[in-house]
């Protein structure tokens, strides 16, 4: 981001801490059915036209730095492989071999020049043309060209690598994301270094875990020793960002950025580096990003409609310069980890728990969660089901 729009948020954050006031939705609070963590048939939608029918943001243009550079993803109940060519353009496939549908390739690899099915050892260039058919003699004649791998759309750009999930399904990726693309790209995730990862398989809904990302109200409350000690509570910025806003960017100031209030802009320096962002990046994405640091988290529907994975990739924006600066890195994948792990989803399962006894009909949403207000709209909208939230009781 330019250095004035960045200033133009701190601005913000600034007027909002000295108030004691937040990003609020106009609407006021609103409830919200539990039945939106709870119901089978919602869930079903969900999976069919939510993440059936979105391009999914798969990894970073940093992940396949080289040709021949690969990664598997089946987080979405579908088998796929993604893969750098020779020609250096990403292409993606269904991991599955033409011949009986064995996965040609598990995990990721680097430098790769075919993939060859551990089955039978049919042979895949990486533009996913069939180029060996194992004893082909004896096999019998067969037209090469009709067992390809089967093709899977997939672009990259801003540093971001995106796949549909359906091969009928085409998509660009500006479409998908419209203004918030080059904002995105600008934080340059082509270059960004990876630490580490964890997953967790997690009995609560895939919407309510992604519920924690999305306000700030929690942070005294939730976090006294880790995140409120640092970060101010009730405080953020929201800025709605694509096709009928289903894409937000969250602003959280650090409680350094009140020792700017008082100075000249022009001594501001990098207002960044006393403030987060945290994006949600329709259907499944949140991503943190500090001046040093992005935080990638990928959440995906479970088996049933209360369970889901989380997917947690952390990255630095530099690489690091020596063994002591990754090993700093790796501690602050450490820090983000625990505190998701012992504090934010704790609660979330423990939610789960309670929606499912059945006696409680509603959660409320306050004016000052906007962004969960909005958020829950949009996934009712795309899953085809119409608006329930209503005003809060006064």
């Amino acid at each position: 981001m330019e250095r004035s729009d960045l200033v133009e948020v701190a601005r913000r954050m600034i007027a909002y801490a000295r108030t004691g006031t937040t990003a609020t939705h106009a609407e006021g609070p609103r409830r919200n059915p539990i039945r939106t963590y709870t119901d089978p048939a919602q869930f079903e939608l969900e999976k069919e036209r939510i993440f059936g029918q979105s391009p999914q943001l798969l990894c970073f243009s940093s992940d396949l730095p080289g040709p021949g550079d690969y990664r598997t993803h089946d987080d979405l109940g579908i088998p796929i492989v993604v893969v750098r060519t020779a020609s250096g353009e990403v292409r993606a496939f269904l991991n599955s071999c033409a011949h009986r549908a064995m996965r040609v390739a598990e995990g990721e690899g680097r430098g790769i020049r075919n993939f060859q099915c551990p089955y039978h050892a049919w042979t895949y260039d990486l533009d996913g043309r069939l180029t060996g058919i194992h004893k082909a003699n004896t096999f019998g004649k067969v037209d090469a060209s009709c067992y390809g791998l089967t093709p899977l759309p997939c672009r990259e750009k801003y540093g971001l690598v995106y796949v549909s999930p359906r091969p009928e399904l085409e998509f660009e990726i500006d479409d998908h994301l419209g203004a918030l693309g080059p904002e995105l790209g600008s934080w340059g995730l082509e270059k960004a270094s990876f630490i580490e990862e964890g997953v967790w398989d997690l009995a609560s809904n895939w919407k309510l875990a992604l519920d924690t990302f999305c306000e700030g109200y929690h942070f005294g409350p939730l976090h006294p020793e880790t995140i409120a000690p640092v970060a101010m509570t009730n405080t953020m910025t929201y800025d709605r960002y694509g096709v009928e806003g289903e894409h937000h960017r969250l602003g959280f100031p650090l409680k350094s950025l009140l020792d700017l209030a008082d100075k000249p802009e022009a001594e501001w320096g990098d207002p960044h580096a006393h403030f987060n962002f945290v994006y949600f990046i329709f259907p499944n994405i949140s991503m943190l990003v500090s001046p040093g640091e992005v935080e990638f988290f990928q959440l995906y529907p479970g088996a049933s409609v209360g369970e889901h994975r989380t997917r947690y990739r952390a990255y630095t924006r530099r690489t690091p310069e020596n063994d002591e600066a990754r090993e700093a890195a790796r501690e602050h994948f450490r820090f983000i980890f625990e505190v998701v792990d012992r504090e934010d989803y704790r609660v979330s399962a423990a939610v789960q728990r309670n929606f499912s006894t059945g006696l409680q009909s509603h959660t409320t949403f306050g004016s000052n969660e906007p962004s969960l207000i909005n958020m829950h709209r949009t996934f009712r909208r795309r899953a085809g089901l119409p608006l329930v939230d209503e005003p809060a009781p006064e």
